[in-house]
């Protein structure tokens, strides 16, 4: 999970583990994780943020949403596939 107390580059850090991750489950979370990190990032850097690190910070945040998306009517599906194997049996 997301440690506010870690340096400036755990964001990135966070944000490729997710981009790599390959289970659909450890992804939402790792993107999750990512995202938290990146906000609490541009919180810290609110006053004088440069704008390639805005950029960055943009970047990264669009792709987390994007990424999200794609893995959440995956875990719906497994989520939903799950409930109805257990209640057949």
């Amino acid at each position: 999970m997301y440690n506010p107390t870690a340096p400036d580059s755990a964001w990135q850090l966070l944000f490729e583990a997710a981009l790599q991750e390959q289970d659909p489950l450890l992804a939402s979370e790792r993107f999750q994780s990512a995202k938290d990190a990146i906000m609490d990032h541009i919180e810290d850097s609110f006053e004088a943020p440069s704008s390639s690190d805005q950029r960055l910070l943009l970047a990264a945040l669009n792709t987390v949403a994007e990424r999200q998306s794609q893995f959440a009517p995956d875990i719906s599906r497994k989520s939903r596939l799950g409930s109805a194997l257990g209640h057949a049996a």
